[in-house]
């Protein structure tokens, strides 16, 4: 009888250097405007190299495989529609609308094959990643769910024209729908990760993760209950500052001193606009980490593996706003530092508790992948963000 092995816990590791990343980065940004772009796909795959080589599980790092010309042939193939889309648009407007139109049709396609291709690129022990998603599910998500919203406004906007002839009640659906559209934003992200996670394979092996949108719909309120209430507290306080005699302060002193009185009021804009970026850097540490945390701690790998993530949102909160500083400062020099800082948090805030023996996972026989999909959703910016 063989003895069961007892749950190991393994730390991801991130090993990647801000200064050696710095020297990757600086060769690709000259070759990249040196070649007009065309070397861009190389410096894509340097760069996924660089992480994926410097990330570690249980003394074994992750390797990625994609070959560059098969990028740039999907790059080129992307920026051809690009530009088509850009000319239709200034010269044949309504060609140009509906040529947008298909595009925007293709998304899901583009997104689908995106994911098929950056699966089967990544390896871990010699053993491939897949995805076996359909596609149809991806435009169910993408498309559909989405779209419900606006045809459900539409009919009920067109009934109230041809039975009250008034366009307030219009206005009204109107604004509903906008925000339905909105609100099944948590929803479709759920949706998508669980897509995402559930049809993603380890040679033999499938992952899997049973996720709630209540969970999603829970950090999104939390969210916008703390943000509102941070906003109310500064009125508060700057209208108490105004009530005690601040105003009539600064009217004096715009009589007596009318340039201090301009730099000043030139400080206090800047203040407020440093105090929105600090607060959306904070909503953005705030979503991604309790988001991040809830998938990956409900995300495994049959028995095997179970994944699990402990992001502090004050710690995410504290990188972005320095790496922001940091890079602002610098000139963008320092962006490397900043890449290097943030993946490594994220990463090595990530372990696996392991169950049994990786080294059972074999690689599956899966078809070629063309990078046509990631390009495309790289050139038309259709990255959807799964919390992971």
């Amino acid at each position: 009888m063989t003895e069961q092995q007892e749950p190991q816990t393994r730390p991801f590791r991130f090993s990647g250097d801000g200064g050696e990343y710095f020297k990757i980065w600086i060769v690709n940004l000259i070759l990249t405007i040196l070649t007009l772009g065309i070397y861009s796909a190389w410096a894509k795959v340097r760069t996924k190299r660089y992480f994926y080589g410097n990330t570690s599980l249980d003394n074994a790092a992750f390797e990625y495989h994609a070959a560059p010309i098969v990028i740039l042939k999907g790059r080129l193939i992307a920026f051809t529609a690009f530009v088509i889309y850009v000319l239709l648009s200034r010269f044949f407007p309504i060609a140009g609308a509906i040529f947008a139109v298909i595009l925007v049709l293709l998304m899901p396609w583009v997104i689908w094959r995106s994911i098929l291709f950056n699966a089967r690129m990544v390896s871990y022990r010699n053993v491939r990643f897949g995805f076996r998603g359909l596609v149809k599910e991806a435009y169910r998500i993408l498309v559909l769910i989405p779209l419900l919203p606006i045809i459900i406004g539409v009919i009920l906007g067109g009934i109230a024209f041809l039975i009250l002839g008034g366009g307030t009640i219009v206005g009204v659906i109107s604004s509903i729908t906008i925000l339905a559209f909105y609100l099944v934003f948590p929803y479709v992200q759920q949706l998508m990760t669980s897509y995402y996670i559930n049809n993603r394979q380890y040679g033999q092996g499938k992952f899997s993760a049973q996720l709630s949108a209540k969970k999603y719909y829970a950090v999104y309120l939390a969210l916008f209950a703390l943000i509102i209430l941070f906003i109310i507290t500064i009125g508060i306080v700057a209208s108490v500052v105004g009530l005690t005699g601040g105003l009539e302060q600064m009217k004096v002193m715009q009589q007596s001193d009318p340039n201090t009185m301009n730099g000043m009021i030139v400080g206090m804009i800047l203040l407020i606009y440093i105090f929105f970026i600090a607060l959306g850097l904070w909503g953005t540490a705030y979503l991604e980490a309790n988001i991040k945390n809830y998938v990956l701690n409900h995300t495994k790998l049959d028995d095997v593996l179970q994944l699990n993530s402990n992001i502090k949102v004050g710690k995410l909160f504290g990188i972005y706003l320095s790496n922001t500083l940091l890079v602002m400062v610098s000139s963008g020099l320092a962006y490397p530092w900043a890449v290097i800082r943030l993946k490594k948090y994220k990463i090595e805030s990530t372990s696996a508790i392991i169950n049994g023996d990786i080294a059972q996972y074999v690689n599956q026989q899966q078809e070629a992948q063309s990078a046509l999909g990631e390009e495309l959703g790289d050139a038309f910016d259709t990255a959807i963000d799964l919390g992971m």
